[in-house]
């Protein structure tokens, strides 16, 4: 193994962020058809589990429904905590724990490897893509590589933490409209209508697992799934109904969308909702279509594919960068090889350029002592 690199000051990746500004057309790099193989919960307690307690189907509900009040019980909300990226990272890395056929033993060095070159949120995916046309908001992603793997968690900035400590009142109640609109629309078992009398825990959410190849470079990641379109119970056991699965996405929307709010779809939040939805092969989008005092008073049905036209937002462009910038993750933790060292990676909004710093203090350490241990093959 190499001697630690103590370099704390920013480089510049080899990468241009802003590729889509040359007027180059760009081809689709190779994208595999994204395949679940597993899934875990998180419970009222924001705790893991590794089991199937929150799935949820997809319940339309009756057409007398409407409007649909997105405030009732909003004094009752049960809110989510704070988590930081870092947590959300070690939830997939209990996922493998648990799970160890994911895992090869090297005869040599008797040590674990997992079947992946990355391994990451798909929140980090969705914003890693969306990063060529960020131009509002500073990203960042801290990353190590472990056993020929790299692992990349997303980290919180004080932009974002004051952001979140001077949410208005409004900003918050329409937070939670989201999350009652998805009560709304969401049941425990097929053809059931919810109970939307109980209090919204925002907590809870089921997660499934994916694998799938961009050009060669084998991704592993993990993502909160709204529900599943059946009309029959799924078995969740089963690998095959498991692979082939059809999720729905759950989003809302203005009622009657003024200029503004149309020039922020087209330019924003199309791109967001699109690549979170690609990244895990769902076709359809339901938005409830609300007003500003809370009453959803329609639901509309948006196909995935279609987000992408006419848009000025390029898919090809966004996956062509995800790939290079991947690639050269890879090179620069590959020549670090130390399973110590965090590579801290900056995308600044206004900046056509991704830098990044290399750090090797226990503070900024993103995989768990007992992950490690794991893969030293010694549990």
């Amino acid at each position: 193994m190499s001697q630690p690199r103590q370099n704390h000051t920013k480089q510049r990746v080899n990468v241009n962020r802003r590729l889509h500004k040359s007027g180059q057309r760009y081809a689709f790099p190779r994208f595999g058809i994204p395949e679940c193989f597993g899934f875990f919960s998180i419970n009222a307690q924001q705790e893991f589990e590794d089991n199937a307690n929150g799935v949820s189907y997809l319940c339309m509900p009756p057409a007398d429904s409407f409007p649909m009040d997105l405030k009732a019980g909003y004094e009752r909300v049960i809110r989510k905590k704070k988590q930081s990226g870092v947590k959300d990272l070690e939830n997939l890395l209990k996922y493998i724990y648990n799970h160890q056929q994911l895992l090869t033993l090297s005869e040599s060095s008797k040590s674990l490897s997992l079947r992946a070159d990355f391994v990451c949120c798909r929140g980090v995916l969705r914003m890693l893509l969306c990063m060529p046309y960020e131009t509002r908001d500073a990203f960042y992603v801290r990353a190590t590589r472990l056993n020929g793997t790299i692992y990349i968690a997303k980290v919180e900035t004080e932009q974002q933490r004051q952001e979140d400590l001077n949410m208005t009142e409004h900003a918050k109640a329409m937070c939670s409209w989201g999350f009652k609109f998805e009560q709304y629309m969401l049941s425990t078992a097929p053809n059931t209508l919810p109970d939307t009398s109980l209090p919204v825990n925002e907590a809870e959410e089921f997660n499934a697992m994916y694998r799938c190849s961009l050009n060669g470079i084998r991704l592993m990641y993990g993502a909160e799934m709204d529900g599943i379109v059946s009309k029959e119970p799924v078995n969740l056991n089963d690998p095959h109904e498991l692979r082939h699965l059809q999720f729905v996405e759950l989003k809302t929307g203005p009622f009657e969308p003024n200029d503004k709010q149309n020039r922020s779809f087209n330019y924003c939040k199309s791109r967001n909702w699109w690549s979170q939805s690609f990244l895990v092969g769902i076709n359809t989008i339901m938005v409830g279509l609300r007003d500003n005092d809370g009453l959803c008073h329609d639901i509309e049905k948006r196909d995935v594919s279609q987000l992408a036209r006419n848009k000025p937002w390029s898919p090809a462009a966004m996956f062509v960068f995800l790939e290079k910038l991947l690639q050269e993750l890879k090179k620069t933790l590959e020549s670090i090889d130390n399973p110590h060292i965090v590579v801290e990676y900056e995308f600044l909004p206004h900046s056509d350029s991704v830098f990044f710093r290399v750090l090797d203090s226990s503070d900024v350490q993103i995989i768990p002592d007992w992950y490690r241990t794991l893969m030293k093959g010694e549990t």
